[in-house]
């Protein structure tokens, strides 16, 4: 009677036979200062490869260092579903075959987020979870009156080509004892690595906002991204693709007859991410996103947020950043342009 595999089957098959036809030390680590280490690969993240050394043990180096890396173990690359197998370095390079290729693949060693054997991606233990919330506030008396408070926060999932990130917003700001202006909202994005940097980016966002008089806004966007390095110390990507955009309008006092209660349009957006982590554990970061309808020219919002945090005290941070958003269409009664300077803490883990 014959026996059918399943797919994950034929993979950890596969795994299996090549790490058991593999030498129990088939590998070398050469650094740039010249010194060779006999073992073999353990795993890579975004800074650094863990090597098991035959004589000193389990040793994580940077990747700086590293001026050639020889394994035969078949490894699971960031973006790519097939094994592959290193051939070396050339300079910052790693060489790899992965599949059916015929020529090597050349990316430098320093922007890929993960590599680990193929035998630990198909037994599903390679996921990651981190999060931070971030808390600011002001309160005034006397010549002022203001009280302003904001809490905000998110969580990233990643399960090695998959990145799933969360993000929330409550916010409320009010001015000489008026009634608040209340803003909140909710984000989730899927981004899905089908090559080493390329990923398809998938969003989808839910919210309400006073300050701009939007009673409820809905937006689902998808594209793709490019990745064009992603470590500890300092990354930048970027997106663009298409967003369906939903907006239902708050009702003002005295509608001109001209007003509309909600709007669709399908708007193109384009996006940056960067941060780079500078000396004393100040680090600086930088978002924006443009969003532009099809149907009006006139018609296009931008978002952007800059700032610094500085480590207090282990997983704590200050924050100060600057919030600048434009609305090139406002509903009537709005300004134009929104710029708030926050400062608050931020815990991470």
């Amino acid at each position: 009677m014959p026996v059918y595999l399943t797919t994950q089957q034929w993979r950890l098959a596969l795994a299996a036979y090549l790490a058991l036809s593999a030498p129990v030390s088939a590998g070398m680590l050469e650094l740039r200062n010249g010194d060779r280490i006999a073992g073999d690969f353990v795993s890579a993240s975004e800074d650094s490869v863990v090597w098991q050394s035959e004589s000193l043990g389990r040793l994580t180096i940077d990747k700086s260092k590293i001026y050639d890396l020889q394994t035969t173990k078949p490894l699971k690359i960031n973006g790519v579903g097939e094994p592959c197998m290193v051939e070396g370095m050339e300079f910052e390079h790693l060489v790899y075959l992965c599949g059916d290729d015929v020529v090597p693949r050349r990316v430098p060693l320093v922007s890929l987020a993960m590599i680990i054997p193929y035998e630990t991606y198909i037994s599903g233990d390679s996921s990651t979870l981190n999060g931070r919330v971030n808390v600011s506030g002001t309160y005034a008396r006397g010549n002022e009156i203001k009280d302003d408070w904001k809490i905000s926060g998110g969580v990233e999932y990643r399960l090695v080509d998959w990145r799933h990130s969360g993000n929330f917003e409550y916010a409320s700001y009010s001015r000489s004892k008026s009634e608040p202006d209340v803003r909140w909202g909710g984000r989730y994005v899927l981004d899905w690595f089908f090559r080493e940097r390329w990923f398809l980016n998938s969003d989808v966002r839910y919210g309400h906002d006073e300050t701009r008089s939007i009673d409820r806004y809905y937006n689902i966007g998808a594209g793709t991204g490019y990745q064009f390095w992603e470590n500890n110390r300092t990354a930048l990507a970027m997106t663009g693709g298409l967003v369906s955009v939903t907006e239902q309008y708050q009702v003002p006092e005295n509608p001109a007859p001209d007003f509309v209660r909600k709007e669709d349009r399908i708007a193109w957006r384009l996006g940056t991410d960067f941060r780079y982590k500078l000396p004393l554990g100040v680090s600086f970061f930088h978002r924006n996103e443009y969003v532009r309808s099809f149907e009006q020219d006139r018609d296009w919002q931008l978002n952007s947020t800059t700032g610094f945090s500085s480590m207090l005290v282990s997983t704590v941070y200050s924050e100060v950043k600057l919030d600048y958003e434009v609305d090139n269409d406002p509903q009537p009664g709005t300004e134009r342009e929104d710029i708030r300077l926050v400062v608050g803490l931020t815990y991470e883990w």
